[in-house]
């Protein structure tokens, strides 16, 4: 056996170029919250530790659904910069309903779902995996 030689196995299909485990998912997950929060107390300081305990339960469960099932959706895509715009625009796109359309203030909270889940996204950028192996299909 070389040095260069990898003694990895990957055990995901042999299409599946970039995995988001479950350890990446949970870092992304409390990242984006925490920027949420930050985010918010920026705007408002007052409410801001308010909304970060209140917003806890909602956050988490969102960003595991669309996380996990964007996470899946992107698994054949090996530019990790396309993850990170998906992972803003997707977010963005969802809560664009519950901020409002016309109003330029109402924009302030559907972009700051979209940071954070972008910046989320960036945090995790080293923790998945990455099948740098030569496919047979």
């Amino acid at each position: 056996m070389s040095l260069t030689a990898r003694s990895e196995v990957w055990i995901y299909g042999p299409k599946d170029l970039v995995v988001l485990g479950w350890k990446a998912l949970i870092i992304g997950i409390l990242m984006s919250h925490l920027v949420f929060g930050v985010l918010f107390a920026l705007s408002n300081p007052a409410w801001g530790v308010v909304l970060f305990a209140f917003s806890a339960l909602p956050t988490w469960g969102a960003a595991a659904a669309v996380g996990s099932l964007l996470g899946l959706a992107l698994r054949r895509i090996r530019n990790q910069w396309i993850h990170v715009a998906a992972f803003f625009a997707t977010p963005a796109l969802v809560s664009v309903p519950f901020g409002g359309f016309w109003n330029p203030s109402a924009w302030a909270f559907p972009l700051s779902i979209a940071v954070a889940a972008g910046i989320a996204r960036l945090s995790v950028w080293k923790i998945v995996r990455v099948n740098d192996l030569p496919s047979l299909t």
